[in-house]
């Protein structure tokens, strides 16, 4: 008896220092892959790219597919556990609140979706639920699900760490595999903190697979190949990067 109640205390003791305890989502680098299965399915990939400096304000510039622009940048107040993001809309910078990890039950925020395939203002949102999960490393992180009190029909999901569920800069958007897309993986450092994988068989941290590169030094371009699969020579388009050691790498070249 007196062993199940030291487990149950020391179970419910690490629930608490846990939900104390706020996650980081921009520091030790970062990794975003979300899958979307319209047309086959397509994972793509967002990490940070260094850091820039406005308004007195040091923000994380956000890089991938979709903000390949680097003009979507992020910061982060650990200490309030809020999320804001910065970005350009009709020649002018603005900045919103992405995230508040503070919030409880009952709570209510006005959502932004900046640049998003989502409504950009739908107003407000209520966090439903809060749950505890534990994640692919071990660890144990909030999970808040929300749903919109207005007219829109979005029921987001935010796990402290790692943002919605769907993009990044989408935190009233539904995880939809078949919309916007779903998180697959997400990867701190390299390392595998976060997966569902109910649509792709694997994914791999590009931080890890540069390290990996560096250790063995032995991947050659093959060729490279455009959306067609047909011989590419041109930039400022995505194209397909063939290894001879298997590896296969979507990137886009960007020459003025």
């Amino acid at each position: 008896m007196k062993k199940n109640l030291f487990f149950c205390y020391y179970f419910f003791s690490f629930l608490f220092v846990s939900s104390q305890t706020y996650h980081s989502i921009l520091l030790d680098h970062p990794e975003w892959h979300l899958t979307s299965c319209n047309n086959g399915c397509v994972t793509d990939i967002y990490s940070l790219s260094g850091d820039t400096v406005y308004n007195n304000q040091t923000y994380k510039v956000l890089d991938g597919f979709h903000y390949i622009s680097k003009t979507f940048w992020l910061r982060e107040e650990e200490a309030e556990k809020k999320v804001y993001m910065s970005y350009e809309m009709n020649f002018e910078r603005k900045e919103v609140l992405l995230y508040d990890f503070s919030m409880l039950e009952g709570d209510t925020i006005n959502i932004s979706n900046p640049i998003a395939p989502f409504i950009s203002n739908p107003g407000p949102f209520i966090v439903d639920s809060i749950e505890y999960i534990i994640l692919d490393n071990g660890s144990s992180r909030k999970v808040m699900f929300l749903s919109s009190i207005a007219t829109v029909n979005e029921n987001p999901v935010w796990i402290e760490g790692i943002g919605s569920l769907s993009l990044i800069n989408a935190p009233g958007g539904t995880p939809n595999i078949n919309g916007a897309g779903k998180l697959s993986c997400f990867f701190k450092n390299g390392s595998l903190i976060y997966s569902q994988l109910d649509s792709i068989v694997s994914c791999s941290s590009i931080l890890g697979d540069i390290n990996e590169n560096k250790k063995t030094d032995k991947k050659r371009l093959i060729k490279k190949i455009d959306l067609l699969g047909k011989q590419s020579t041109k930039s400022n388009q995505l194209n397909f990067y063939i290894y001879d050691n298997g590896r296969v790498e979507k990137r886009i070249s960007i020459k003025n």
